[in-house]
């Protein structure tokens, strides 16, 4: 069996809907994780967390988790889970941005070192308005003679299983309470990748002008290496920040097929035109800085989380809190973020059940309430902690 094969049974053993790695805990407090009492996920939020002691008696050092999460949004104005074409080109936005992302983690945590499978598969496609109305036309072979449509359509489909490997320690630091600083490599390991791009001006009669063209990449495998680095403290027993480089180091190559293809002058369908082309795509992870900070009013049961990050030219600020039930062995989460797809203030809403050797939590998001069936994105997420 090769190790491609391996790691995909893997993810999927551990993840019964294909998902990333976005946990019910994160979501329910709006992402805003950085300085987040996360413990074993914080393999991929921030290594430094795993030097937090968890609060067991007496003390585990083995923790077994997973996590699920599925989120899709769009600029559209139209609710996802009605989400179509004639939805599409019926809104006033141009072009179109669909973003739609399935994730799952499972990891093993032994005192300060953790290990585990994050799976991630996402689609993200921006189509215009001509590109709508030709697809639409072509299919159902009512094309107007001389017509003409202004195409862009760029669709990404994405796979990609990864093995995380992180550690962290605490740390001497003056005279702060607690100090850690933690790592964690990660190998990508490729499992399929297309990417489609139209562009140009197709006009009835006389095809793809303009200098337009249709490319289609596709790739089976694909490879590479990435690095992140953490730090925590706790100031004093209600103040903690800390903060998080993620992809401090990366790089990622698929090996892929590029094809062409041409458009019938009268018809639009679609031929290849030539033989397929190997290629090298060049795909490294975006670098982003994080900085996070959590309070806790001391006899309160509540913990308040923000967090900003940098990443592509871009700020984006998330904030939550959670309130804790110790004679239930409850916490109820809310937290909030700006999408940056669909341009809307999103809220994400969770419960735990918590007891010292497990844990069960349960997240989704949404844009406005009661109407989910409304919103314009929502999401879901489900994970569980065992320690031993």
């Amino acid at each position: 069996m090769n190790h491609r094969r391996f790691l995909a049974i893997l993810a999927f053993l551990f993840c019964p809907l294909p998902l990333l790695a976005q946990e019910a805990q994160s979501m329910g407090m709006g992402g805003a994780t950085t300085a987040a009492p996360m413990e074993i996920f914080g393999l991929y939020w921030n290594p430094a967390l795993l030097a937090l002691p968890y609060n067991t008696q007496p003390p585990t050092p083995w923790t077994v988790a997973s996590g699920f999460s599925f989120y899709d949004t769009s600029n559209s104005g139209k609710a996802i889970l009605r989400f179509n074409a004639d939805e599409a080109m019926a809104s006033s936005q141009d072009p179109i941005h669909r973003f739609q992302q399935l994730l799952g983690i499972f990891g093993v945590k032994y005192e300060k070192v953790a290990g585990g499978v994050v799976y991630n598969q996402d689609l993200d496609t921006l189509e215009s308005q001509g590109a709508y109305s030709f697809f639409h036309d072509r299919d159902a072979g009512t094309i107007p003679a001389l017509s003409s449509y202004a195409l862009n359509f760029q669709e990404t489909k994405r796979q990609i299983a990864d093995l995380v490997l992180s550690y962290s320690t605490p740390f001497p630091l003056g005279t702060f309470p607690f100090f850690s600083i933690g790592g964690s490599l990660k190998y990508h390991d490729g499992l399929r990748y297309e990417q489609t791009t139209l562009t140009g001006t197709y006009t009835q009669g006389s095809g793809l002008s303009g200098g337009g063209q249709y490319v289609k990449y596709s790739a089976a495998s694909g490879w590479g290496l990435s690095t992140d680095a953490g730090f925590f403290v706790r100031i004093n027993e209600s103040v903690q920040f800390a903060m998080m480089f993620q992809n401090l180091q990366s790089a990622f190559t698929w090996q892929a097929q590029r094809r062409v293809y041409t458009l019938d002058p009268v018809t639009g369908q679609e031929t290849v035109s030539g033989s397929p082309t190997n290629v090298e795509l060049s795909k490294p992870f975006p670098y982003a800085t994080k900085l996070g900070m959590v309070a806790a009013p001391p006899d309160k049961d509540i913990v308040l989380s923000g967090e900003v990050a940098w990443s592509e030219g871009q700020t984006r600020w998330r904030a939550g809190i959670s309130k804790y039930y110790p004679a239930n062995s409850i916490v109820v989460r809310m937290g909030t973020f700006a999408d940056p797809v669909s341009n809307e203030q999103l809220w994400s809403f969770g419960a735990g059940y918590m007891k010292a050797n497990f844990n069960l939590d349960l997240s989704f998001v949404t844009r406005s309430l009661p109407s989910v069936q409304d919103s314009i994105a929502v999401g879901v997420a489900l994970d569980a902690a065992v320690r031993f």
